[in-house]
């Protein structure tokens, strides 16, 4: 077995860490110097604001187009249902005799026969109302593919800002840990430090490019979901500006954000619309319990002899209204029973869903003015302090490991809130009835004990 000397496995030692920080800092300067400017997609140059992006996706929105066909569609209903029916001709020939007597017998006659059913008074305006009532449900569908499309884009919007600019935190972290490591090899080479220091600080250092990678997967997800809304093809850019750093979150005004919720609801709309389409439905049942009538009129041609005519009104007998025409209103009344007692249900729904999102979203704004105001600060002060201390020896290198790992844990949650108020108030544009896909308490980033850059 080949022995190895001490002083060349420690001279190995020493070129490897010397070189390391070169290795590194090839890795990290393959970061972004600015979350703002992604490098593939967006560009320096990227204008476009989140309701540029909305407006190209309601445009361009299949869903949308295929429910405004189905309105289009619903809308030409509307016109035949208040049309008389088709009137009706008939021709015949009716022969005295065996032989062709056209002319000849008085009762020999060529018939022209027309018919024309006649709906009792009312009934036409009243099926001419139920089809546009039918349209207007129809329609009323299109308000929720409108607020789910929009909320759809600015939740993948505030995604993307948060996967951007949380590639500028692992930047900064990593610049943090190259002068931690400048002190520990300091240290080090001082004698008052050991080389597990400098080891560690490389290690994070190294930790940080799978971040990176963490980063860069999560833009690329939100990217693809952009780009799905907005049809774009996988080649193609997409562009937004602004900064979530820059987004000083307000919680909105309950009140207001109520009765909107009640007013602008696609949920309540459609249910109070169909609500009217069963009113207008049970009256057309009671009108149809009303006799129709049928006008004719004739033409008889007797060849010679004097030509005959006739006109007539008949009536149909509702004699089976008791299992056709009541069956039918009672059928009406079920529905818009139904309806209502669904809209309260929905009514009380709506408020309980927004309830938890106005309180979610009074919530991330008060721990991001924490973070603004506070944390944030305080964490960078604790960095700078512990560096200082560790330079002159007076705290151990752990002290300086749970320092940094809590501010850009800190840092990297603080970001997280941000993109979830803006999530939260998408989900509360959206008015769903679904519960709130913003970020809630329970799944708030880990502590920076555990976080990447500031594990133990």
């Amino acid at each position: 077995m080949t022995v190895i000397p001490r002083c060349t496995m420690s001279l190995f030692r020493t070129s490897f860490i010397r070189a390391l920080p070169v290795l590194l800092a090839a890795g990290l300067s393959a970061l972004p110097a600015d979350a703002t400017a992604p490098p593939a997609d967006g560009g320096p140059g990227a204008t476009q604001s989140v309701d540029v992006l909305v407006a190209e996706a309601l445009e361009r929105s299949p869903a949308l187009a295929a429910a405004r066909a189905e309105v289009s569609a619903a809308r030409e209903r509307v016109a035949p249902a208040g049309a008389l029916p088709d009137p009706m001709l008939s021709l015949s020939y009716e022969n005295d005799g065996p032989a062709f007597s056209l002319g000849q017998e008085p009762m020999t006659r060529l018939s022209l026969m027309a018919e024309q059913p006649i709906p009792w008074p009312g009934k036409l305006g009243a099926r001419e109302k139920l089809a546009a009532a039918d349209a207007d449900v129809v329609e009323a569908r299109l308000a929720r593919i409108r607020l789910s499309v929009e909320a759809a884009v600015r939740r993948a919007a505030a995604r993307l800002l948060e996967a951007r600019e949380l590639r500028d935190v692992t930047r900064a972290q990593g610049e943090t840990w190259e002068r931690t490591e400048a002190v520990a090899r300091n240290r080090y080479a001082a004698g008052m430090g050991t080389q597990q220091d400098v080891l560690r600080a490389q290690a994070e250092r190294t930790r940080l490019l799978q971040q990176a990678q963490r980063d860069e997967t999560a833009e690329r997800i939100a990217l693809a979901e952009l780009r799905r809304l907005l049809l774009r093809g996988p080649d193609e850019s997409v562009t937004l500006s602004g900064r979530l750093a820059d987004t000083v979150p307000v919680a909105p005004e309950a009140a207001a954000e109520r009765a909107r919720a009640e007013e602008e609801s696609p949920e309540l709309a459609l249910a109070r619309r169909a609500a009217a389409r069963e009113t207008l439905a049970i009256d057309l049942a009671r009108r149809d319990g009303s006799p129709d009538l049928v006008a004719s009129a004739g033409y008889m041609n007797r060849g010679s002899l004097p030509l005959m005519w006739a006109v007539g009104l008949g009536v149909s007998v509702p004699l089976f209204s008791s299992r056709k025409q009541e069956p039918r209103v009672r059928e009406a009344e079920a529905r818009l029973a139904s309806v209502k007692a669904a809209e309260s249900d929905l009514r009380a729904r709506l408020l309980g869903r927004t309830e938890e999102r106005l309180a979610l979203l009074a919530q991330l704004a008060e721990e991001a003015r924490l973070d603004r105001e506070s944390l944030l600060v305080q964490d960078r002060l604790a960095v700078e302090s512990a560096l200082a201390s560790y330079g002159t020896g007076s705290v151990p290198f752990v002290t300086v490991l749970e320092a940094i790992g809590t501010e850009f844990s800190d840092r990297r949650a603080a970001l997280a809130r941000l993109a979830g108020f803006l999530a939260a108030q998408a989900d509360l544009l959206d008015l769903s009835l679904e519960g709130a896909a913003a970020m809630t308490p329970s799944a708030a980033p880990a502590p920076a004990a555990t976080s990447a850059g500031g594990s133990m």
